[in-house]
């Protein structure tokens, strides 16, 4: 067995679902997960997301089979926004991770987020910090100190602009239409460093244009929930 999340859940059959989870070892893996939905079913209380579990699945295809489920812990306590947000991190895990492959380090990012978003009053540093750390380890290696275009080191007082493939170059009047991004900003990013608003406002557009790209135009069904959440409230 080895310690899981659920990040997705789908109806398969009258009495199965198809669940997306995020293993420590394996990454993220497709399960199916016969008899959950009947109503006798022990499972429904423990596949739940933000729950810590221990996952035995077996199959030698894309699609596993559950064998064997038990709880670490108790599930997250995310109320109000930060259960949003919660499914904002799953939705990125689900469709952003390769299947079957291993982000160790990621699994545990995503776990410490978790408890952080459970204690915490402000939580978009926590959020950014997860969005940075995705983009690592799905293959975005972005030289947060030096240029892309002659390699010096990043300015604190140059604007710079993020060139797709490449990284940061200093920006110029010819590229008006592209996002332009602080040294400062650059450099504290670096450094995991969110404590000043202007730097944690350049971060998050800086994630979104990158996770934008990697997407597609299929938009995050968590962002326009949390939005009808915010209209309802």
């Amino acid at each position: 067995m080895q310690s899981a999340f659920v990040l997705h859940i789908r109806p398969y059959s009258e009495s199965s679902q198809l669940v997306e989870i995020f293993s420590h070892l394996e990454g993220r893996v497709s399960l199916l997960v016969k008899g959950s939905r009947s109503r006798r079913s022990s499972l429904k209380g423990t596949l739940q997301p933000f729950t810590l579990l221990n996952i035995e699945w077996g199959g030698k295809g894309q699609l596993k089979y559950l064998k064997q489920l038990e709880a670490q812990t108790h599930a997250m306590p995310l109320p109000g926004d930060k259960l949003y947000l919660g499914l904002y991190l799953n939705e990125l895990l689900y469709r952003l991770l390769e299947h079957l492959t291993p982000y160790p380090q990621l699994f545990e990012v995503y776990q410490e987020c978790l408890l952080a978003l459970a204690k915490a009053q402000q939580y978009e540093a926590i959020l950014r910090r997860f969005e940075l750390k995705l983009l690592q380890a799905i293959g975005y290696e972005i030289d947060f100190q030096f240029s892309a275009d002659d390699y010096s080191a990043i300015s604190p007082q140059q604007a710079y602009c993020l060139m797709p493939d490449m990284g940061f170059v200093a920006a110029t009047t010819t590229s008006p239409e592209q996002q332009v991004f602080m040294g400062e900003a650059i450099l504290a990013w670096h450094r995991l460093d969110f404590s000043e608003p202007v730097h944690l406002r350049a971060a998050k557009r800086f994630c979104r244009q990158l996770i934008a790209e990697r997407l597609g135009p299929v938009p995050l069904k968590s962002r326009e929930l949390f939005r009808q959440f915010k209209r309802s409230s």
